[in-house]
């Protein structure tokens, strides 16, 4: 009975006195003083982690005043909290942002040279050693000098008489939460395009364009249209020569295409795109796709 009195006695006292942790000298003005150094390493403060659907139905509300806590977000963020028992909120000290992950990327760099498909059929590494897209000769058009094809790390367009289509794989995006993705298209050569001709578009001989289009969870495919107001409401880049009209020599506005806070399981992402001389060119690159 004598040591067990002791031993309550010695938490009494411990509870009313400061406390100290790595240190037998604590502050003067903490109640709870800890020291980062040991005698073997470093330490620090590891406070509660809770995601924000935990810290609205776990943590007891209204919480006391000041209570700490780190709490992750879908979107990506994190963030230090405290509860303000004023306003009976939790609010932010301050946030991190996660940064986003790549869940697909082609350069275009790893295949050999003239990989794709050519007026004779397929060439290259293709379609065997490639998995991460396809192409897809929509009326078969293609004459034998014509060719869509890897070439100094891009893939290089060139007459192709009507619509190429070019799809990736199906990403999977399942788990992340603001999907995005960015694509280079660029161009050179006399390419030109008359909107009074669009309702022949693949049949005419001269409207060159390049279209951008996406598929989520293998749903029907959305066009992005008339980006940063160097296309048509049919297409997503065209030419700034009109034919047909008064304009300037035959220029196409390179840019890097995107579309930003997508959902879903999966993702295609479709480029459609005819030329129709062999002195024009179309070139693809540098797709990613991220998500948090």
């Amino acid at each position: 009975m004598k040591i067990t009195v002791t031993f309550l006695l010695l938490i009494s006292l411990t509870i009313n006195a400061q406390v100290g942790i790595n240190t037998n000298d604590p502050n003067v003005a903490a109640a709870l003083d800890i020291n980062a150094q040991s005698t073997i390493n470093y330490g620090g403060l590891s406070i509660p982690v809770v995601t924000e659907a935990q810290r609205s139905t776990v943590i007891v509300t209204p919480a006391s005043e000041g209570t700490m806590l780190f709490v992750t977000y879908s979107s990506g963020d994190r963030c230090l909290e405290i509860y303000d028992g004023i306003q009976n909120t939790w609010q932010k000290i301050n946030c991190l942002t996660l940064a986003p992950v790549v869940l697909y990327s082609e350069d275009f760099e790893s295949y050999s040279t003239g990989t794709g498909i050519n007026g004779s059929g397929n060439s290259g590494d293709y379609p065997a050693s490639v998995t991460q897209w396809t192409l897809n000769d929509v009326n078969g058009t293609l004459a034998s000098s014509d060719y869509v094809e890897t070439r100094s790390g891009e893939l290089e367009i060139n007459d192709t008489n009507g619509p190429i289509e070019f799809d990736t794989q199906s990403i999977n995006i399942s788990g992340y939460s603001n999907i995005s993705f960015s694509i280079d298209l660029s161009g050179i050569g006399e390419l030109e395009y008359n909107p009074s001709l669009h309702s022949s578009d693949d049949t005419n001989a001269v409207n060159d364009y390049m279209d951008v289009s996406y598929s989520i969870d293998g749903g029907a495919f959305t066009t992005i249209t008339d980006f940063n107001g160097n296309g048509t409401t049919h297409h997503t880049l065209i030419p700034y020569y009109v034919s047909g009209n008064s304009g300037s020599a035959p220029f196409f506005p390179d840019d890097t295409v995107t579309q930003t806070g997508l959902s879903g399981s999966t993702l295609i992402i479709k480029v459609r795109f005819q030329n129709w001389s062999g002195n024009e060119y179309f070139y693809i690159d540098n797709i990613i796709v991220t998500g948090n």
